[in-house]
């Protein structure tokens, strides 16, 4: 039996120990209010503390951590941990001021002992998904705006979308299938505008998952082999900011998720993606114009990697149809322009933070 000590938060009752736990019996002294902890109560703690885990997860130093970032509140969710009584707030734990504190005081181990207890009682959530597309898809805007301070104008055509916001522990299996053709288009004549932003965009198929502390293990195909056009024309006079943007993909996939994670990601595209951009902008400050069009997409950030290691990626991509960006622009009287046409087959972005 492991016995070590440990300033408590609240009256708990007695837990009695398994044979494969430790016991461990805290005092608890005379109430002192401090900033970073929790008031104290008479009494004696009893605590099961999963010996895998290590005691060191009982160190007052782990309490100060939590306390230090989350209050009284989050130490309590802690302790419910350590006890075997969980609950939907465990991934409130993985804030990274937590780990970073705890990496200084314990080093990588205790960081690890600590990730490994939240990580096997946080909730644990399958998806299985299967979107499939064969029907075509078609947006049209036409937009007249004058003396206007802000305008957003957007033309979107998707196909299969899918998005997953993640706050617990998620296992993802999702599948998008698109044969139909995308088109968008937005016409605009813009006067006296202070900031314009306009979109026409086409995707055969999108899929987007955040999850700023809880662990994914995503497995995710995407194949599309419809055609997507997206076509922006604009005619903008004393425009202060104007940002317009034609952007067609075969498939995109977005991912933010925290060091720990896996994904494996397929993308196939074979239909023809065209963006096509056209405008006269005259007395403007800044004009920004942007033309894309893609094959496959995969953009991927890999959140909190100095603490918890790097998230595990295989990604694949082919494509076998044609790219085409174009822009035809005509600008007078204009301070700052920035005009860009860009035909990419296969595109992946990694950021490790």
């Amino acid at each position: 039996m492991t016995k070590f000590n440990l300033l408590a938060s609240a009256c708990l009752a007695f837990l009695a120990a398994t044979p494969a736990m430790a016991q461990v019996t805290l005092p608890t002294p005379t109430p002192t209010p401090t900033p970073s902890l929790p008031v104290p109560t008479p009494g004696l703690l009893n605590v099961n503390v999963d010996l895998s885990t290590g005691q060191a997860l009982g160190n007052q130093s782990v309490l100060n951590a939590i306390a230090n970032v989350g209050g009284p509140s989050l130490v309590g969710v802690y302790l419910d941990l350590l006890k075997g009584a969980t609950s939907g707030g465990n991934t409130q734990l993985l804030n990274p001021s937590i780990l970073d504190a705890l990496n200084t005081v314990g080093g990588p181990s205790l960081v690890s002992s600590f990730k490994s207890l939240i990580g096997s009682t946080a909730r644990n959530v399958d998806y299985v998904n299967g979107q499939i597309n064969a029907a075509n898809q078609a947006s049209t805007a036409n937009v007249l705006a004058a003396t206007t301070t802000t305008l957003t104008a957007t033309a979107a055509s998707i196909g299969n979308s899918y998005s997953m916001n993640a706050a617990a522990r998620a296992v993802a299996d999702v599948t998008q299938g698109n044969t139909g053709t995308g088109t968008s288009t937005l016409n605009s004549a813009l006067n006296t505008v202070t900031t314009a932003t306009q979109t026409a965009a086409s995707i055969g198929n999108s899929a987007s998952f955040t999850s700023p502390a809880s662990v994914l293990d995503l497995s995710i195909d995407q194949n599309n082999s419809g055609a997507q056009t997206a076509t922006l024309v604009t005619v903008a006079n004393a425009v202060t900011s104007a940002t317009s943007t034609a952007a067609a993909l075969g498939n995109s996939l977005s991912v933010e998720m925290p060091g720990g994670s896996v994904i494996a990601a397929a993308q196939r595209n074979s239909g023809t993606v065209i963006a096509d951009l056209a405008g006269t902008v005259s007395n403007a400050v800044t004009s920004t114009g942007t033309a894309a069009a893609i094959g496959n997409s995969y953009s991927l950030n890999s959140l909190n990697s100095g603490l918890a290691g790097n998230v595990g990626s295989s990604a694949n991509q082919w494509n076998n149809a044609g790219q085409i960006a174009k822009i035809g622009a005509s600008l007078a009287t204009t301070t700052s322009a920035a005009v860009t046409a860009a035909a990419i087959g296969n595109s992946v972005s990694i950021n490790v933070k």
